[in-house]
């Protein structure tokens, strides 16, 4: 093979790369509908490795146009990414007390309930889990959670369908409409110290690929729900502050979570500047790719946000520092 073509053929990859990166760029502006678009938006946080691969073949076979291309693809795919994990826009809130939130999916139940336990009683004050069986309600229960953290609400299914929370502090359960696909439960919280009762729920939204099928309608479903959810809740709370974590299945390069963070809301990420930590998947050789559990808040300001391997889960949990204000009309 000449030189000629064998510079064409890597020329050729490097185009149909920076095409790619293009093209993962579009999909995280655009509400995703359908398999392809969620596999680029997803995607979207390597985008910028392999632009730069492409960038050095094209620089080494001396391509200058495509060099051009493929760093102004580098810089538009970073800027994305560095914007949101790492550069930080904490919200003023005056006067705080710090709050810590645990949040983990315990996948079917199977989440090692010590560990769990320990983990919370050494680092939250609230907890918010997703699938969360009937028997792994009762395991958590027998490893002593009850104890520190004596205020529950659980609901409780088998499979992926239970949810629940505990605190530290006592917590008044509202009556929110259920959606489909969408499981939101909340209460409001009785934190002495707090002018208004902060409000707490624990999310978790139907997967796009559930039993690695195509429900991708099922889960727009489940995402509008939540919008309507989150929207009920910053009218119940006030000026109180919201903290609402889980199990999203959904990246932050996915149109329609960002499309949550309206009226308030934040993701604790984004809002302390804490850095890329993908969740999931935990539980393979190699460690987790994508970002689909978070922390949201509303009127309240996330200092930090870390990620916790949780034997037993295929999530990650979420340990976040939430600062609630202590009287957030106060001049």
């Amino acid at each position: 093979m000449s030189r000629r073509i064998y510079v064409g053929i890597l020329a050729a990859l490097v185009v149909a790369i920076l095409l790619v990166a293009i093209l993962a760029l579009i999909a995280r502006k655009q509400p995703i509908s359908n398999i392809p678009g969620l596999v680029l938006a997803v995607g979207s946080p390597y985008m910028s490795l392999a632009a730069f691969a492409g960038l050095v073949v094209a620089a080494t076979c001396r391509r200058f146009l495509l060099s051009m291309l493929a760093v102004g693809v580098v810089a538009a795919s970073l800027a994305v990414q560095i914007s949101w994990y790492y550069l930080g826009r904490p919200t003023d809130v005056g006067a705080y007390l710090d709050i810590r939130v645990l949040s983990s999916n315990l996948r079917h139940g199977h989440a090692d309930p010590a560990f769990l336990v320990n983990l919370a009683e050494d680092g939250a004050d609230l907890v918010t889990v997703a699938e969360l069986t009937p028997e792994a309600a009762q395991r958590l229960k027998r490893a002593g959670i009850d104890k520190a953290f004596p205020f529950s609400h659980l609901i409780p299914a088998p499979g992926a369908g239970g949810i629940g929370m505990w605190s530290r502090y006592p917590l008044t359960v509202l009556s929110e409409p259920r959606h489909r696909r969408v499981s939101i439960p909340a209460a409001r919280l009785e934190i002495p110290g707090l002018r208004f009762e902060p409000l707490l729920a624990s999310v978790h939204v139907y997967s796009p690929v559930a039993d690695d099928s195509n429900t991708v309608d099922a889960w727009r479903g489940g995402m509008a729900g939540a919008k309507v959810q989150l929207d009920s809740f910053a009218r119940t709370a006030g000026p109180g502050a919201v903290i609402i974590g889980g199990d999203y299945n959904s990246t932050p390069d996915m149109r329609q979570f960002r499309d949550l963070l309206t009226n308030g809301f934040r993701d604790a990420v984004e809002q302390s500047g804490s850095g890329f930590a993908p969740t999931f998947p935990s539980n393979r050789k190699f460690p987790p790719v994508i970002t689909i559990d978070h922390v949201l808040t509303r009127n309240a300001s996330a200092a930090s946000v870390q990620t916790i391997e949780v034997p037993g889960s295929d999530h990650r949990a979420l340990l976040a520092t939430v600062r609630l204000p202590v009287d957030p009309t106060a001049s």
